[in-house]
C-alpha cells in the first residue's frame, strides 16, 4: 500500500455558493464519503482549508512571503489516503462527492517514502 494525497481546488466554495438544503446534502453526502474510506482503511486524515493561507518562495536565501494566488483556484481541502497504486488513488479521488455540488480539480499526489539513514 502507498499514500497518496489528495489536494481540492475549487473555483467556489461549499460554504457560500449553496444554499442551505444543498449544503446540508453535500455534509451528508461527504459524511458519508469519508465514513466509508475510514470503514475501508483508506482514509489518514482529511480537512477543509481555511481562508488566510500564505504563500512562501523564495530562492538563494531571499524569502518572499504574501498571498500571491494568480488564480481564481483555491486549494479547498486535502485527504491523506492509502491505496494499493494510482489508479485505486484516482478512483478514490473520482468517487468524492464534491463533484457534484461545485467545479473541482482533485490532485492526486503520490507521497515518497523516505526513512532515515541508520
Amino acid at each position: 500500500m502507498k499514500e497518496f494525497l489528495l489536494i481540492l481546488k475549487t473555483e467556489g466554495s461549499v460554504w457560500t455558493d449553496l444554499s442551505p438544503e444543498q449544503l446540508q446534502n453535500h455534509l451528508k453526502a461527504g459524511g458519508a464519503c469519508i465514513g466509508q474510506l475510514i470503514a475501508d482503511g483508506k482514509l489518514k486524515a482529511a480537512n477543509p482549508i481555511d481562508k488566510g493561507s500564505v504563500l512562501v518562495g523564495g530562492s538563494k536565501g531571499v524569502l518572499k512571503d504574501g498571498p500571491f494566488n494568480e488564480s481564481k483556484e483555491v486549494i479547498a481541502g486535502y485527504f491523506h489516503i492509502i491505496a494499493r497504486d494510482m489508479d485505486e488513488a484516482v478512483a478514490i479521488a473520482k468517487a468524492n462527492p464534491i463533484f457534484n455540488d461545485i467545479p473541482t480539480k482533485i490532485e492526486v499526489h503520490p507521497i515518497m517514502e523516505v526513512r532515515a539513514p541508520n
